[in-house]
């Protein structure tokens, strides 16, 4: 396991901390030609279907490399992991007390199920997918976020098949919003998402009426202002062909040429936007109706960059005829989303493994042409094969890849020794990749922490929506983690760094303000050793350990902030116009040494390592 730095803690957490993302170009892509599709028959699916499969590939893989596999992780490693994989976030401190002292021998298989049940687990993919597929931000006065993430909230909830989610959005019509105010994407992310039917509350103001409109249209509309760049982001995301890449040429080293990308844009524009609201609305979302059309509607045949593409008779990327009057956008879904449909079911699959184990088989998981090598691409056909076996199932996906032993890993890599060599990138998953957390996942590590919503609510701070679309705005544009780049190195930034040890959320967040994780360890009975154990549970998921317990404990108890090496947090003043972080740091006294080297603690390990990465 990993340890918190503690001395020296601010050049080695510049060097440890999350890396920006680095942008890459768009590679080529891959040919249908050189991939086939992941059908299995009944007969087949005993053969490719769970853990075990996977297991043995893995263990004859790393026999043949003579790679030796790392040692087995701990259950608090376990647990931590597969609450930030599966529902974004860390464990709460009582679960994880109850889960360390069970003796369940399936305990690991009973959590993940757990998991899998749970609300937050509709709400994390919610946060993912809306991401990956509408970006940090959407332009455009006739997108709906809200909307949009109501009607992706209802699809997890309800475990919708994978692929009825794609050709839904995909051949997606209707109306796109019932009209108001537009919010912005960090507004949009702090609401909460109601649970249960598909319809919301009625008296939930920030309710979305999901029988009167469609919230999946407005992924269509996000590219209404650029239309050309609709099929190309389909095809990275849900079929890991980078078609984009033959927008303006033909590729001198793979297959696809200008007038397949053509001809594949074609067929998702047979659709026409209907404005239904008329006059001035400004600041309001723009009402449309999307409706399939029979070709180009005018607005876009007009326009002289889309000329080609307006002309292009309508193709799938194996030369399926899609041309089919107004159901030529349906006619496209049920092809992209078809078992038969070579990379569908294996960009989910690479996507999800990528996901969770951080490096996908191919890499980056949004890239599968045949010359971006993969790894074991016959256990990716085989795991494709079984994910469509079972009817496109996510929560099978997920389900299946945490049992195997490769996610059950520790993260240090093994010492080379004997005959056993060393796997240096990790490309055979032989030890856990480490990862650093997203946005969403870190700050709802740091709230679940902190406990400072708690605190919040306690001084009356009652818009926790403006909290946290202030948080995700800072989080968001410091700390986005581009999944699909694998990168080993996780150098980080100056600014990063500055961000966490000087940021409102980690300063205000470790004070022991009323309501405040910190408070209410102090305000308990026990000695100094217990009550560094809890915090210690709250931010790792585990007890101190015998050195850190020694060190803290002489620390708190001398109030030794002279002698510290450790860098000072910095307070962010409270008072008007400091937000609503800064109004609730004001509520924290001062004075007392002993509190403040507690303080200082709880501070130093929010910003460690081991609390910013999954490991």
């Amino acid at each position: 396991m990993l340890r918190p730095m503690t001395l020296g803690f601010l050049a080695t957490l510049t060097l440890a901390l999350l890396g920006a993302a680095c942008g890459h170009s768009a590679p080529p892509i891959r040919s249908s030609s050189d991939v086939k599709a992941p059908v299995a028959t009944p007969k087949e699916k005993a053969s490719v279907s769970g853990e075990a499969a996977i297991d043995a590939a893995l263990q004859d893989a790393w026999k043949r490399a003579g790679i030796t596999p790392a040692a087995r992780a701990d259950d608090a490693t376990f647990l931590r992991r597969a609450y930030v994989d599966i529902v974004g976030s860390i464990p709460p401190p009582d679960v994880t007390t109850a889960f360390l002292a069970s003796d369940d021998s399936a305990k690991r298989r009973k959590l993940v199920e757990t998991l899998l049940a749970s609300p937050a687990y509709a709400e994390h993919w919610m946060n993912y997918w809306d991401d990956v597929l509408m970006g940090r931000e959407s332009r455009g006065q006739n997108v709906d976020r809200v909307a949009f993430r109501y009607w992706l909230r209802a699809r997890f909830e309800a475990n919708s098949p994978w692929d009825r989610i794609v050709r839904d959005l995909v051949s997606a019509t209707g109306q796109n919003s019932t009209g108001g105010q537009r919010v912005r994407l960090a507004k949009a992310i702090g609401m909460q998402v109601p649970l249960g039917s598909a319809v919301p509350a009625k008296d939930d103001p920030d309710a979305v009426d999901l029988d009167a409109i469609n919230g999946a249209v407005n992924w269509t509309l996000r590219f209404d202002q650029s239309p050309q760049d609709l099929a190309g982001n389909a095809s990275r995301i849900f079929l890991g062909v980078q078609i984009q890449c033959a927008q303006c040429h033909d590729h001198k080293t793979e297959k696809w040429t200008q007038n397949d990308f053509r001809r594949f844009s074609s067929a998702f524009l047979h659709a026409r936007s209907t404005p239904l609201d008329k006059g001035n609305t400004m600041g309001n979302v723009k009402r449309v109706k999307l409706d399939d059309f029979p070709k180009l509607p005018p607005r876009l045949a007009k326009n002289p960059e889309l000329t080609p593409i307006a002309t292009a008779h309508p193709t799938a990327l194996d030369g399926t005829d899609l041309e089919k009057g107004p159901g030529t956008r349906k006619a496209l879904a049920d092809w992209m989303t078809s078992p038969k449909n070579p990379w569908f079911a294996k960009a989910i699959v690479n996507r999800v493994w990528g996901h969770m184990l951080g490096r996908g088989f191919y890499d980056p998981v949004d890239d599968m042409r045949a010359s971006n090598e993969p790894v074991l691409v016959d256990l990716l056909d085989r795991m494709a094969a079984d994910f469509v076996a079972h009817d496109f199932d996510l929560k099978y996906l997920i389900r299946t890849i945490a049992g195997t032993e490769a996610y059950q890993l520790s993260a240090k890599a093994p010492a080379a020794t004997g005959d056993a060599k060393p796997d240096p990138e990790n490309k055979l998953w032989s030890h856990f990749h480490l990862a650093p957390l997203g946005p969403e996942e870190l700050l709802n590590a740091l709230l679940r922490a902190t406990n400072l919503e708690a605190a919040a609510d306690k001084a009356g701070i009652k818009d926790m929506d403006q909290l946290r679309a202030q948080l995700v705005r800072q989080y968001a544009f410091l700390f986005d983690v581009d999944e699909t780049d694998d990168t080993p190195d996780f150098s980080g930034t100056v600014t990063q760094t500055l961000s966490l040890l000087n940021g409102a959320l980690v300063g205000q967040g470790s004070r022991a303000i009323p309501g405040s994780a910190l408070s209410d360890v102090l305000a308990k009975p026990g000695t100094d050793e217990e009550k560094i154990d809890e915090l210690a549970l709250r931010v790792f998921g585990r007890k101190a350990t015998t050195e850190e317990r020694a060190k803290w404990v002489m620390y708190v108890q001398t109030s030794g902030r002279a002698a510290a090496t450790i860098p000072k947090p910095k307070r962010t003043p409270g008072g008007k116009g400091a937000g609503a972080l800064g109004r609730l740091g004001s509520k924290a006294k001062g004075g007392d040494p002993r509190r403040e080297a507690y303080e200082d603690l709880f501070w130093a390990w929010l910003n460690s390592s081991e609390f910013v990465f999954n490991h």
